[in-house]
């Protein structure tokens, strides 16, 4: 079975190559260069050079396809403009090749994020499939867009939307400066205000979604990915200093003060065109309490079983980081 993998070379793309490798796929991997492979370096993987943003390459990735795996997308960017023209106009660049060349297609997985969704705004549960979305940043924004570019063609191109939490584990650098200020003895904490979150490892994620290609209870449907529990922020602190094997102090970041960097980094962004991690979006987020959702639906319909458990992640994720000489 051919499977065509878009945002290889990526943290979690990587993993999802991995995922249906194992499961006897023959795997090709939309890549921008052939010379700047990352993680699949060495791995028994067929190449197809393009670039979702560039229409007139996709034929020839797609062409006898019978999954298709959409994972490619800038989550950082200069412009708002950026997250919809890759993210979003991306997405359907790829879906009209597919309707024009895919003749074999199966199943298009669209990874698209929680973000896509927002945060839940009921206190005491998490955010459902049922529940209109209401993203905070425009990468959401531009997540939310895509889905529905596949919904719109989910009569011609036989789609399933995956919604995972927050992604931890093995080659993410997004949790690397939180994890080196941990082990420097200093815990970040925005506000005073407890948080929830839901989490989800990388490597539930990929099984996760080698089930889904194959499932025919996913055609046409939207579900959230993560652990079957949400974590207040301390159990993350304790699992964090745990992998450490060290305590470490908590340091609070008024509201005011997170606000304020988050405004002079958008303005920095803006003037010098790059960008940047902390913006007043991304401020938002981290202030917003109850970034969880409702793996329910998942777990009834494919079967969605997450096997690692934090404490076990996090000793997963600092010892790759350790071997890695990133600590």
């Amino acid at each position: 079975m051919v499977t065509l993998v878009t945002g290889a070379t990526g943290f979690v793309g990587s993993h999802l190559v991995d995922a249906f490798l194992r499961a006897g796929h023959r795997v090709r991997c939309l890549v921008r260069s052939p010379t700047r492979l990352g993680w699949l370096e060495g791995k028994d993987i067929e190449l197809a050079v393009g670039d979702c943003t560039r229409p007139e390459t996709l034929a020839p990735a797609v062409v006898d396809a019978e999954i298709v795996v959409h994972a490619a997308a800038v989550t950082w960017a200069a412009r708002r403009s950026d997250y919809f023209r890759v993210n979003a106009s991306g997405t359907y660049h790829l879906l009209t090749a597919c309707g024009e060349h895919a003749r074999a297609l199966r199943r298009f997985v669209f990874i698209s994020s929680q973000a896509a969704a927002g945060p839940a705004a009921d206190p005491d549960r998490g955010v459902t499939e049922r529940d209109p979305p209401r993203p905070l940043s425009a990468y959401g924004e531009s997540k939310l867009l895509a889905e529905r570019h596949v919904a719109s063609l989910r009569d011609r191109i036989p789609s399933v939307i995956l919604r995972p939490s927050a992604v931890y584990g093995p080659r993410d650098g997004n949790f690397l400066p939180y994890v080196r200020m941990a082990k420097r003895g200093f815990l970040l904490e925005f506000g005073r205000v407890p948080r929830t979150v839901s989490l989800c490892q990388v490597e539930d994620l990929a099984r996760t979604v080698v089930n889904a290609a194959q499932s025919s209870a996913a055609a046409g449907a939207v579900y959230f990915l993560a652990d079957q529990r949400p974590y207040a922020w301390s159990e993350v602190e304790r699992a964090v200093c745990a992998a450490l094997g060290i305590d470490a102090r908590h340091l609070i970041v008024p509201k005011w003060c997170l606000r304020t960097a988050a405004a002079l980094g958008q303005v920095y962004g803006s003037v010098a065109k790059r960008p940047v991690r902390l913006n007043a979006a991304r401020a938002a987020e981290l202030l917003e309490k109850n970034w969880v959702c409702d793996v329910g639906k998942a777990m009834s319909e494919l079967g969605y079983a997450p096997q690692t458990a934090l404490p076990q992640g996090m000793q997963q994720l600092v010892r790759w980081y350790q071997q890695q000489h990133w600590l």
